[in-house]
C-alpha cells in the first residue's frame, strides 16, 4: 500500500499523544476510585464505568485514526497486462471511374467516399499510416503510406474537384499498385514488415482489366487481406460528365442513351472473401463511416502484453470505518 498525501500521516503522532493522555486520565481516575472506595461509585455511575469510558475513548482513537488514513489517501497497486495493439499500414484504393460520380450517394459516390476518408484520417490511432491510390483504367498512387493528415486531406480534396474524366475500372491494376507501396515502403524502413498491412478498396464494382485474378493470388501469398466497400444503389443511377448551357450532360452509350451506372457486387465479394477480409454494402453512404470504423478493430491484433501498475483508492474504504465507529460511539 502507498499513500498519496503521506504528509498528513505525522497526524498520528498527535493521535498518540492522545492514546497516551487517554491511557493516563483512565489511570489516575482508576487509582481515585480505589482511594475513595464505595462513595465514590455511589456518586458516580455503575461500576462497570470505568471499563465503558476506556472502550468509548478507544473507539473514539480508532476513528480518528481511520480519518487520518483517509486524509493521507491511501491506494493499493495492482499489476496488469496491457495489450500493445499492432499498427496498421493501409492503403486505400478509391475509384474515380465516371460511374463514381453518379449521384445515387448524395452529393456523389466520389464526394462522399473522399469526405470520408477526410474525416476519418483525422480520428485514426496515432501509430497508423494510410497510403491513398485513385484508379480508373490506370492508376495513380496520389500518397505513400504516412501518419499526416493533412497530406491526405490535400489529395481528398484535390479528387473532389477534378473534372478530368479517365474511364475504364481496373480493380487488379489498383491492387497491383497497393502492393508496390508496401514493397518501396519496406524497402525504405524493413522493421515496418511488423506492421500490419491491409488494402482498403472502395468502388462500385464494375471491373474492366484482366489483371484481378493474378493480384489476388499474390495478395492470398503475401497474406494482406482486402476490406472492400461497395457504393451506390441497386437501381443504378445517370452518370453526370458536365453540363452545357446550364443542363446536366450524362454519359451515353453508342445508341446516344444515358447509360446507368450498374452495380456489381459479386467482384467486391470476391477479392475480400479470398484475401481473409470483409466486404461491407454502402447503399446510402452513412454505411461508409461505419465501415472504416470496424476496419480498423477488425483488422487490428495484439502483437505482444507490457506489465502496467495501476494504483486503487481506499480512502473511502477508511473513511466508511471512521464513519461506523463515530456511530458506535454515539450509541454506547
Amino acid at each position: 500500500m502507498k499513500f498519496l498525501r503521506p504528509e498528513y500521516l505525522n497526524l498520528g503522532w498527535v493521535l498518540l499523544a492522545m492514546a497516551v493522555w487517554c491511557g493516563i486520565a483512565l489511570y489516575f481516575l482508576g487509582q481515585a476510585r480505589k482511594q475513595l472506595g464505595g462513595a465514590l461509585y455511589t456518586l458516580t455511575s455503575r461500576p462497570s464505568s470505568l471499563l465503558l469510558r476506556g472502550i468509548q475513548m478507544a473507539i473514539g482513537l480508532a476513528a480518528l485514526g481511520c480519518l487520518i488514513l483517509a486524509l493521507a489517501r491511501p491506494q493499493t497497486v495492482h499489476s496488469l497486462k496491457v495489450p500493445q495493439l499492432r499498427r496498421i499500414d493501409a492503403v486505400i484504393l478509391l475509384d474515380t471511374s465516371p460511374s463514381m460520380r453518379a449521384r445515387d450517394i448524395t452529393p456523389s459516390r466520389l464526394f462522399r467516399g473522399t469526405e470520408v476518408i477526410g474525416t476519418f484520417v483525422q480520428k485514426k490511432l496515432p501509430g497508423d499510416r494510410i497510403g491513398l491510390i485513385a484508379f480508373a483504367n490506370n492508376s495513380l498512387v496520389l500518397s505513400y503510406l504516412t501518419g499526416d493528415p493533412k497530406n491526405l486531406l490535400f489529395y481528398t480534396d484535390y479528387l473532389r474537384e477534378q473534372s478530368a474524366l479517365q474511364y475504364g475500372t481496373n480493380i487488379g491494376g489498383a491492387l497491383k499498385s497497393g502492393m508496390v507501396v508496401f514493397s518501396r515502403q519496406t524497402e525504405i524502413e524493413p522493421a515496418m514488415q511488423r506492421n500490419k498491412q491491409v488494402l482498403i478498396l472502395l468502388s462500385d464494382g464494375e471491373d474492366h482489366g484482366e489483371e484481378l485474378k493474378a493480384e489476388l493470388r499474390e495478395l492470398v501469398e503475401r497474406h494482406i487481406p482486402i476490406y472492400s466497400v461497395g457504393i451506390g444503389s441497386r437501381e443504378g443511377s445517370l452518370i453526370p460528365v458536365g453540363e452545357r448551357n446550364g443542363e446536366n450532360q450524362y454519359l451515353t452509350g453508342p445508341n446516344g442513351q444515358p447509360l446507368l451506372t450498374t452495380f456489381d457486387e459479386s467482384t467486391l465479394q470476391e477479392v475480400a472473401g479470398r484475401t481473409g477480409g470483409r466486404y461491407y454494402r454502402a447503399r446510402t453512404g452513412m454505411e461508409i463511416d461505419q465501415a472504416f470504423n470496424d476496419i480498423f478493430v477488425k483488422a487490428r491484433e495484439i502483437s505482444g502484453y507490457r506489465q502496467a501498475n495501476e494504483s486503487r483508492e481506499r480512502y473511502l474504504e477508511w473513511l466508511a470505518a471512521a464513519l461506523i465507529l463515530i456511530l458506535i460511539r454515539v450509541v454506547i
